[in-house]
């Protein structure tokens, strides 16, 4: 019995080291499909809006209709929701930031303390995440149904093509929603907080209302508009590549849409990090 049970662990022991020695594979493997992924899907963009831009008959009443709906969805729609948001963000985050920094005591330090923390890091990473959850799969579910049910095929034999109608106006009114949404926000939480927090904790903290203006530099701005923008393509962007990846199944719509949302809020995380590394002093 006890050479039995030897022979059996033993020949376990093989699979399992296969199984560890294998690891380093999967993750390289890994590693090189999201590669992969962004390469293409940075190609399908630039490619989209590159078409778009060149082709001067598009540019007309039928795609600025469609730029309008596509921000009127992303950002007016959006904006009730962000108007609670940034009002509870202001309101939970700015007396405690004061609280900490008022050992500083200038209240330009303190004014550049919110303006970084919460508009410039926090802003636009929580609307990107609003955007992701409500036009991101929205627009992979619209596309990938236009996919299956061959509206796609249809508007090629019509010599239509679908990035120039469909992809770059989505591109475009995602880009503008998004940076429209963070300045919202940012207004919304700075002052509602500012104006909250001497509720607080005393009123001497209304002075910092006048050093929020001054407290963005015009380096800060340039990246803020910059990184915005990014954002709003990248997020409406990987939900059209992703829909469009559909073929034959009803199965492959949530697939796709899951896709979308999930390399969406990697790509944006990984996108505000680098961010964050190229403002560091």
């Amino acid at each position: 019995m006890g050479d039995a049970s030897s022979q059996v662990q033993g020949s376990r022991w093989p699979a399992v080291g296969r199984r560890v020695g294998g690891f380093p594979g999967a993750v390289g493997r890994s590693a090189s499909a999201s590669l992969l992924f962004v390469v293409d899907l940075v190609t399908f963009m630039l490619q989209a809006l590159l078409h778009w831009w060149q082709r001067s008959p598009v540019r007309n009443r039928a795609t600025r209709r469609a730029v309008v709906v596509q921000i009127l969805f992303s950002g007016v729609d959006a904006l009730p929701l962000l108007l609670l948001i940034g009002l509870a963000m202001g309101m939970a985050l700015t007396p405690p930031l004061l609280m900490a920094g008022s050992s500083i005591g200038e209240s330009e330090e303190l004014a550049r303390l919110l303006v970084v923390g919460l508009a410039l890091q926090l802003g636009p990473l929580l609307t990107a995440v609003i955007l992701i959850g409500r036009s991101g799969s929205a627009i992979a579910v619209d596309l990938a149904q236009m996919k299956l049910n061959r509206e796609v095929a249809a508007l090629d034999l019509l010599g239509i093509r679908l990035t120039d109608y469909f992809v770059a106006p989505r591109l475009i009114g995602g880009a503008i929603s998004q940076l429209a949404l963070a300045i919202y926000f940012a207004a919304v939480a700075l002052i509602g907080g500012s104006l909250i927090s001497p509720l607080l904790l005393s009123t001497e903290q209304l002075s910092l209302l006048p050093a929020l203006a001054t407290a963005i530099t015009p380096g800060d701005g340039l990246i803020f508009i910059f990184k915005n923008l990014l954002f709003g393509m990248v997020v409406t962007g990987t939900a059209c590549f992703c829909a469009l990846k559909v073929e034959v199944s009803r199965t492959e719509v949530p697939q796709r849409t899951q896709q979308a949302i999930a390399s969406s809020y990697a790509l944006v995380f990984v996108i505000a990090a680098f961010f964050s590394l190229l403002e560091l002093p």
